[in-house]
């Protein structure tokens, strides 16, 4: 199986270095990333070599990734592995993806998108899906 590539884009109103904090603080990410999820955990440790956590035990999901590349506020590039269950960990056989958010200044904000790229996955639109309903609610934070 070939390696797929979702990528999702949106324009925030904010420069990159307020953009790239709203990913990097996790009292930022409790705002916009799953708030319909009041149970959800944030941990980040960001830097490179760094990790990052999050996990939305009510609704039986969460993710795990290791920060391979951090050069703010232009970049970041981690691994990315689902957990369908944030009790049990990642499993052994888990897929570990590759997530790259990139930020490019404009008029008017920035730019900032997100490419994901699986080995193991057919694209089937969750990972549209995922993060452009992430994505939807950025905008809107870094608004107020």
């Amino acid at each position: 199986m070939s390696a797929s590539t979702v990528t999702v884009t949106r324009v925030v109103p904010a420069d990159a270095d307020r953009a790239f904090r709203a990913w990097m603080d996790p009292a930022e990410l409790a705002r916009w990333w799953w708030p319909q999820w009041p149970d959800t955990t944030y941990e980040v440790d960001a830097r490179q070599g760094g990790r990052l956590r999050i996990t939305a035990p009510s609704a039986g999901v969460g993710v795990e990734g290791a920060f391979l590349e951090h050069d703010p506020p232009r970049r970041f590039v981690m691994t990315w592995t689902w957990v369908d269950d944030p009790a049990a960990g990642v499993p052994a056989d888990a897929a570990v993806d590759t997530v790259e958010v990139t930020f490019t200044p404009g008029d008017g904000g920035t730019e900032v998108t997100v490419r994901h790229t699986s080995d193991a996955h057919e694209p089937d639109g969750g990972a549209a899906q995922g993060w452009n309903d992430v994505l939807d609610r950025l905008p809107g934070h870094l608004a107020s």
